[in-house]
């Protein structure tokens, strides 16, 4: 079965746009509109997860920080306020990369293959 990636962004065109270019690389990805809608699925069926940083309710680093203490999978996270703190905070917390929005989208492919390993 194809692993599948969780996108966790508020904003619709960005989560759009993001499930679009992983199903043109041939990745199956469900979104979520916030790190709540996330959490009250299934986190262990996603092999990673790509989530903004700033959004309503819980932030990307929060929502990081919960599935690090679970075990969960890997967490890229994306941000349109990239901030040296903000990168290394999300390091530290375990975020395999931190992408600026808009994302380079060969960045992004090249960080989800290696959550996928």
């Amino acid at each position: 079965m194809q692993p599948l990636i969780a996108i966790v962004e508020d904003d619709r065109r960005v989560r759009t746009a993001t499930a679009s270019l992983l199903r043109a690389a041939g990745h199956a990805s469900e979104g979520f509109a916030s790190a709540e809608d996330f959490l009250a699925d299934d986190p262990g069926r996603f092999a990673c997860v790509i989530s903004d940083v700033q959004m309503p309710g819980r932030s990307g680093l929060e929502l990081l920080g919960l599935l690090a203490a679970r075990g969960g999978p890997p967490v890229i996270l994306m941000t349109a306020f990239p901030d040296p703190r903000l990168e290394r905070q999300a390091r530290a917390g375990g975020a395999l990369d931190v992408l600026e929005k808009p994302c380079d989208p060969e960045r992004m492919l090249a960080s989800l293959q290696r959550a996928l390993g």
